[in-house]
């Protein structure tokens, strides 16, 4: 963790004592300049540097418009030393403005004198009694207010007013009083002599003599202080030290110089008094007419600066506000082309979309009706192609059919013919007279051999004994074929009742019908093909 020193950079010394050196420091955070005062403690003791360390604490809540700011402060104790960072007066001190004044042989502003003694004033009023001071009120009357009470716990005597310890800032605008509380822990000869450089000027008689003193000892202070501004020497001189510490005993001062005002004056002569109970208090003064009149110009110096700086301030925001003003009203005027802009390319993406949509819309139109045209063309040659492969396929079964049935014919002509010959054989033997021919120029034997088929002659075989051909007893049995088996039941049960009849009946004696033209008559009657088709496909093409 960085310590404290090291946040700041150190600059050019601006002072020197037996304390320890003064100078000047940047902030390495904000850039803000301050005063650093190093001082050495290696001759104090615990005590002393604790009552150090305790003044300070208190001097940071002095916050006040005429004393010099306390920042914060911090001990080395490496290098015995301690940091006090207090704030940066750029004006110089009241000893440079008192040389400067000598050296040109010119005298002091009474306002000047005025304004360092009223300043002071209320920097040691704050001190004294730890509030700051009302202001000024010309209409109040003199009995309506009390000197207020001096705590001893708070009370802070400064004890070393001289014009190195009071500072100018705003190059004179802001007096302010510095270094508080370092005199009041110095308590021995020893650290006297040790702080005060040259001769004690502007020590006062109880505190020169070690008695008890009080917050006067401050107003003597700055009475000798006052005195020096206005004849630019201090009140006292003397070649040693003994000469003067008895002239400060006396108090006997050269006249003021006539140059000054009487009310000027006699302060400065009431300040300088010996006997501190005849001494005027801080409050004793700032009630003074010629001073109350002095604050209240400093007042209204102060409201009309503050006004002054607000009307700046105010001017300041006005120009501000004119160029935000004519910056928006540029700005307006630019979003509002930019809207018109984006008006007209919004129309004409308007104008475009719609024509592109009419387009889109007529491509979208041609390509249904060409789809509808595609559409009736490929179902058109779907149709045309189912319509030609269902013929094909229709010719393919018709021609299949006809095969079976040509097929089919020839293995019942055939069976016909076997069946023939075996009954022709069987009448031949039984009798070789009545023999069944079958002439070349009959018809009747190929329309036998179209038309017959195996149900109608299966039943006619099966009761020929009962018709005229027979005379005599039945043929000996022959070897039997089984017969093909219709399907149709139904069919057969028909068959036998219409053919029923016909073999009830017994044959004339001169009947001598054909078997081929009973075959022709039975082909004649209700079939059905397909059964016979199906018992032969399914006996002779089983997979």
């Amino acid at each position: 963790m960085a310590t404290l020193a090291q946040k700041y950079i150190p600059l050019e010394v601006i002072g020197k004592g037996s304390f320890g050196t003064v100078r000047k420091v940047r902030s390495k955070e904000t850039g803000e300049i301050l005063v650093r005062k190093e001082i050495e403690y290696t001759s104090m003791s615990t005590q002393e540097r604790n009552n150090i360390i305790s003044e300070l604490r208190i001097l940071r809540e002095l916050n006040h418009p005429n004393v010099v700011k306390y920042y914060h402060h911090d001990h080395l104790p490496e290098e015995k030393v301690i940091h006090i960072y207090q704030e940066y007066c750029d004006g110089g001190d009241l000893s440079k403005v008192i040389s400067t004044f000598k050296k040109n042989g010119d005298t002091v502003p009474e306002g000047f004198v005025w304004e360092v003694m009223t300043s002071t004033l209320l920097a040691l009023h704050r001190c004294h009694y730890g509030i700051d001071v009302k202001k000024v009120d010309l209409f109040r009357g003199s009995d309506q207010t009390s000197e207020p009470h001096v705590d001893s716990e708070t009370v802070i005597i400064h004890r070393d007013i001289k014009p190195d310890n009071i500072l100018m800032l705003d190059s004179g605008k802001t007096i302010k009083l510095g270094d508080f509380g370092l005199a009041k822990m110095l308590t021995s000869q020893n650290d006297f002599a040790k702080t005060y450089v040259g001769t004690p000027y502007y020590m006062s008689p109880e505190v020169l003599m070690d008695n008890p003193y009080s917050p006067v000892c401050d107003i003597w202070s700055l009475g000798c202080v006052l005195y020096e501004l206005c004849n630019l020497h201090p009140p006292f001189r003397a070649s040693t030290h003994l000469q003067l510490q008895a002239k400060i005993k006396k108090g006997v001062i050269p006249e003021l110089s006539p140059l000054y005002s009487q009310q000027l004056r006699k302060i400065i002569s009431d300040c300088i008094t010996v006997d501190p109970e005849m001494r005027p208090t801080c409050y004793d003064l700032l009630e003074t007419l010629s001073v109350k009149m002095f604050r209240k110009e400093m007042e209204l110096k102060t409201a009309s600066a503050t006004l002054n700086e607000f009307q700046k301030q105010l001017l300041i925001k006005h120009e501000e506000l004119k160029k935000t003003e004519a910056s928006l009203k540029d700005i307006e005027e630019k979003v509002n082309k930019d809207k018109e802009d984006l008006e007209a390319k919004f129309r004409s993406f308007e104008r475009l979309a719609q024509v592109r949509k009419n387009e889109l819309q007529d491509d979208y139109s041609m390509l249904q009706k060409k789809c509808d045209l595609q559409k009736r063309q490929f179902e058109e040659e779907l149709t045309l192609e189912f319509e030609s492969r269902k013929k094909a396929m229709d010719l393919e079964a018709k021609e299949m059919r006809l095969n079976y049935q040509r097929e089919f014919k020839h293995v019942v002509e055939h069976e016909v013919q076997q069946r023939l010959s075996e009954i022709l054989q069987r009448r031949k033997s039984s009798d070789p007279e009545q023999q069944l021919t079958r002439k070349k120029s009959d018809s009747s034997a190929s329309s036998f051999e179209r038309k017959a088929k195996p149900r109608g002659l299966v039943s006619f075989l099966k009761n020929s004994h009962k018709h005229q051909y027979y005379h005599g007893t039945p043929p000996p049995s022959s070897p039997k074929r089984s017969p093909l088996k219709a399907k149709n039941v139904e069919w057969d049960a028909e068959m036998h009742a219409k053919l029923s009849p016909v073999r009830a009946q017994p044959a004339p004696s001169n009947y001598k019908k054909r078997v081929t033209d009973e075959f022709e008559r039975l082909t004649l009657q209700k079939r059905h093909v397909p059964e016979f088709e199906e018992q032969y496909l399914r006996k002779n093409y089983r997979h």
